[in-house]
């Protein structure tokens, strides 16, 4: 068994801590402030990344923000998320 690289825990802890039940809603209240209301003349960056490392496309900045689609889009995908996450309940 080889040891981890500091790097490699830090990704495995945040993976983790990611997938926690509580912080799909914490996640679903936030991201509004990601919305062209708030990010005009600025912008969101962008980055998607699978568990375990692997870049799934560059970084890239949205400028002045995410749409309403785009927002609501992701809010379905966390409350889907979450779901998923809590539908194993013990007996």
């Amino acid at each position: 068994m080889t040891k981890k690289t500091k790097v490699e825990l830090e990704r495995e802890n945040m993976e983790l801590r990611a997938q926690l039940a509580y912080v799909y809603s914490t996640a679903q209240d936030q991201i509004g402030k990601a919305s062209t209301e708030y990010m005009t003349a600025s912008g969101v960056l962008l980055q998607l990344t699978a568990l375990g490392g692997p870049q799934l496309i560059i970084p890239v900045v949205i400028r002045d923000g995410l749409s309403d689609e785009t927002i609501n889009a992701l809010r379905k995908d966390l409350l889907r998320s979450f779901e998923i996450a809590t539908q194993h309940k013990p007996k």
